[in-house]
């Protein structure tokens, strides 16, 4: 397989992941044919607008790593922007019952602070493992839950961008919708991240090994 064709596969792999850690069945063939202008009767309506809007987020990443833009609130807002297919980003005014973690986020007057302080710790040079700078944001972002709608997959897009920005490559998750639920809840219970950090070393150590099968 050669590199363009690999990078496209690991897009794929990321919108696949999305789809099913937001609780839909797509899989990747199907991904790929929505992605490239297909419409799938198994498939709702919903469902390609949202591959189609997480296509669009991956260019506006590459541009943004092109420009070197370090990880902030206003990348948030351009990643929401892309993945509601061009709402303006809002932070949310009430506080959700988030039951499938078992959590209610932070108060809304405490968003822009907490993102603040998230952003402040990610580059005060003290996290210098990538892998562990990449978890930590998702897992607070999860914890923050800044907007009413596309919180999780605006977290799961800094994750991947923060392994860009580090110099590594798209290590999309491999956990299950339930693992992966499990792992964010027993975080904001208990400040655990070595669920979400082992399966992205893992896959990151698979990834590599057959970078080098093929070198």
């Amino acid at each position: 397989m050669d590199k363009g064709t690999h990078r496209e596969k690991m897009k794929i792999e990321w919108v696949t992941m999305n789809m099913r850690l937001s609780g839909s069945p797509m899989n990747e063939e199907n991904a790929a044919k929505i992605a490239g202008g297909e419409y799938i009767l198994d498939a709702t309506l919903e469902e390609h607008l949202m591959v189609t809007h997480l296509m669009d987020v991956l260019p506006l990443m590459e541009g943004l790593l092109d420009l070197q833009e370090e990880l902030s609130t206003q990348t948030l807002a351009k990643f929401y922007q892309k993945v509601s297919g061009g709402e303006e980003a809002e932070y949310r005014k009430s506080t959700p019952v988030l039951f499938h973690l078992s959590y209610n986020p932070v108060l809304p007057p405490e968003i822009e602070g907490e993102l603040q302080r998230l952003f402040a710790r990610l580059h005060d040079g003290r996290l210098t493992d990538p892998l562990a700078r990449a978890v930590h944001v998702h897992n607070h972002l999860i914890r923050i839950y800044p907007y009413d709608q596309y919180s999780e997959i605006v977290a799961r897009t800094a994750m991947e961008y923060e392994l860009l920005y580090s110099g590594q490559a798209m290590y999309p998750l491999t956990l299950t919708e339930s693992e992966y639920n499990g792992a964010l809840a027993e975080f904001l219970k208990k400040g655990t991240e070595k669920v979400i950090y082992e399966n992205l070393r893992l896959n990151k150590l698979m990834a590599d090994s057959q970078n080098d099968c093929q070198t």
